[in-house]
């Protein structure tokens, strides 16, 4: 994730759809993270809530082809706001509560799942205070 210049620390980034990804979109996180007074157990929620949404794009938005996701990130003193977004075969109806998703779920403050026609769009905010 690279800023792009706004009022608040901005970062996006396109990965590739491989496991490899992962540990690149947590350390581009904790970049934009330092610096910050965001505690430590905030800090692994994050990372949690957000590979677990990478994650689930690598398992399962491209079953036969390669493909890419999108990282965005928007800091404020009060918030983290990220999004993650593929361009794959998912749709909202045939998300099942799986063990990762109920993970994205009970580390953010709040999520919301979308269709992205096509792909899905998980966005999650965090509380910073």
């Amino acid at each position: 994730m690279s800023p792009v210049g706004a009022p608040h620390p901005v970062a996006a980034s396109e990965y590739a759809s491989e496991v490899g990804s992962l540990p690149l979109v947590r350390e581009q996180l904790d970049a934009l993270l330092d610096g910050t007074p965001v505690e430590r157990e905030k800090r692994w929620d994050i990372r949690l809530a957000v590979t677990e949404a990478c994650s689930n794009v690598v398992r399962h938005a491209y079953p036969e082809t390669p493909g890419e996701f999108q990282v965005a990130a928007e800091l404020t003193p009060a918030t983290l706001e990220v999004t993650v977004r593929d361009a794959g075969g998912g749709s909202t109806a045939r998300i099942a509560p799986r063990v990762g998703m109920l993970l994205v779920h009970e580390a953010s403050d709040a999520v919301s799942i979308e269709d992205g026609h096509p792909g899905l769009i998980v966005r999650m905010s965090f509380n910073l205070r």
